[in-house]
């Protein structure tokens, strides 16, 4: 794959005159632009089939299909595809006539290169606006800030590591307990990389099936499904040149970690529905709250996937072992939530009883303390009451606490790591008369893992209360 600064516009030049296509090739080359040529409608579709692009110039009077029929047929399949009409003609009505059918402006012929290059550079520039509208609204997850907040040790050394991970163009794992920025620090990756100008799309792997998991990240054609009444990108070519965020991944199923994994290797995938092959050059970075590499030993992840994505992995802390950063993030959120008229203020009581708290949902935990807080406190501080803290001892983790072995098991009996997760889940769940979304929390896992779990261990309320 190549870097993201080789990355050229690519046009696609729709044309029965040869000598025309000859000296508009030669002319667009010289403008750092990527040319395609076809003499027909047909290759119009087949071009389109086989490669993106990021504008075409279509002749009105091609043999075979008369021009505004290929428009009609270009924007029901790729309606955010700029189409620049070429024509000899001058009729004003059949101008109108191409606008009104999705052309995005029309140029005569004999037409004048410096101009062409006018519309052709607003064409995409209007493209790319698009795309980046799309984005946002197929991002998933929160918008984060560009900022990690926190000067303990553990926390500066993540950093360091991020920014230099940022200068390659590796692949990278970020590892961490749900709740603990593991988005916000993808983000920073970006933005001090060389992609740092084109796009950073977000995918949750944990709140998706795997049908709608595969057409979100690879698209899919006219016809794929009952609902696919126009082929649509998918999220690996709307990144092109910039980052894929894949948060959750130790959820992808193993139906779809397969082509996943041929996308990493040689940037090539289909779209659903599709048999032509297509290529992006996008980097990735994927998190999970996960251990992949025990989920690996459990076949549970692909081991070859794992190793083609953790080319640089970087291990987020858990907000407990970061104590010096409580208060200031508590501080940060504090900033940002309260009233700018009647700022609030966290007592020494309210700040000590923050310290001792253990986080079990982590940052995100802590902005919805301090949210809460703000909304309960009558008057500009905030006092331990207003908090509201979980009464929880300690973090519901096995590396903290040492697992209680059950009335009538022997101290000395050896269990199965199996048998000891069913066990360590089962009692969480009967704490939480079975709310599964405060259970997963708890345990520091997704709902969706927590599900998993309990249909592998065949877990039912009626029998294991």
């Amino acid at each position: 794959m190549s870097t993201p600064n080789s990355i050229k516009n690519r046009i696609l030049v729709a044309d029965d005159d040869e000598t025309l296509c000859y000296v508009l090739k030669e002319q667009l080359l010289e403008k750092n632009f990527e040319i395609d040529i076809v003499y027909n409608s047909e290759g119009v579709f087949e071009s389109l089939k086989k490669s993106s692009y990021d504008a075409i110039l279509l002749d009105l009077n091609m043999p075979t299909q008369p021009g505004l029929e290929t428009l009609l047929g270009i924007k029901d399949n790729i309606p955010s595809l700029p189409v620049i009409i070429l024509t000899g003609q001058t009729d004003a009505q059949l101008a109108v006539e191409c606008m009104k059918s999705g052309a995005f402006d029309y140029v005569v012929k004999p037409y004048n290169f410096e101009e062409l290059q006018v519309v052709i550079d607003r064409a995409i520039a209007h493209k790319e606006l698009v795309l980046k509208n799309e984005i946002l609204e197929k991002q998933i997850t929160q918008k984060t800030s560009e900022k990690i907040i926190g000067n303990s040790s553990a926390i500066l050394s993540l950093i360091a590591l991020a920014e230099k991970a940022a200068v390659s163009d590796s692949n990278v794992l970020v590892e961490g307990e749900t709740g603990t920025g593991k988005e916000l620090v993808a983000e920073i990756i970006h933005k001090n990389s060389s992609r740092a100008e084109k796009p950073f799309v977000v995918i949750n792997c944990a709140s998706l099936p795997d049908t709608l998991i595969e057409s979100e990240l690879f698209g899919y054609e006219k016809g794929a499904f009952t609902d696919a009444k126009t082929s649509k990108q998918g999220l690996v070519e709307i990144a092109n040149g910039g980052t894929l965020f894949l948060d959750e991944i130790g959820e992808m199923s193993l139906t779809i970690q397969p082509k996943l994994l041929r996308f990493l290797e040689n940037g090539e995938y289909r779209r659903v529905g599709g048999l032509t092959t297509h290529n992006s050059n996008v980097r990735v970075i994927g998190a999970s709250n996960r251990n992949l590499l025990e989920e690996a030993e459990k076949k549970n992840f692909r081991r070859d996937l794992l190793f083609r994505l953790n080319v640089v992995t970087l291990t987020i802390p858990p907000l407990r072992d970061r104590e010096n950063d409580i208060i200031l993030l508590a501080e940060h959120f504090l900033t940002l939530k309260s009233p700018v008229r009647s700022p609030k203020n966290l007592t020494k009581e309210a700040k000590k009883r923050l310290m001792q708290y253990p986080f079990p949902g982590n940052i995100r935990e802590l902005q919805h303390i301090i949210e809460r807080a703000i909304i309960f406190s009558d008057d500009n501080l905030i006092r331990p009451d207003n908090l509201f803290l979980p009464q929880i001892k300690s973090p519901v983790t096995l590396t903290k606490r040492s697992i209680e072995i059950p009335e009538g098991e022997s101290g000395n009996e050896i269990l199965t790591i199996d048998e000891l997760e069913c066990m360590h889940i089962t009692k969480v769940l009967k704490l939480n008369n079975w709310e599964q979304a405060k259970s997963a929390q708890q345990l520091g896992i997704s709902p969706k893992t927590l599900y998993n779990k309990i249909k592998k261990y065949n877990l039912r309320q009626d029998v294991n209360n």
